[in-house]
């Protein structure tokens, strides 16, 4: 589900970038690059439980 929020809110930057102001383009991008490396940092700590 977080997958498809970044994913959406990635084409929001594009929009926006494409048509609106580059200081807030630049701002959402940011935002979602954090997201990003939240989600990713998230993931990536995760433990698994894997038995042999």
């Amino acid at each position: 589900m977080e997958f498809t929020a970044l994913l959406l809110a990635i084409t929001i930057v594009m929009l926006v970038a494409w048509r609106g102001p580059r200081p807030l383009a630049l701002g959402l991008f940011a935002a979602v690059m954090i997201a990003c490396v939240a989600t990713y940092l998230h993931h990536a700590t995760d433990t698994l439980k894997l038995s042999f």
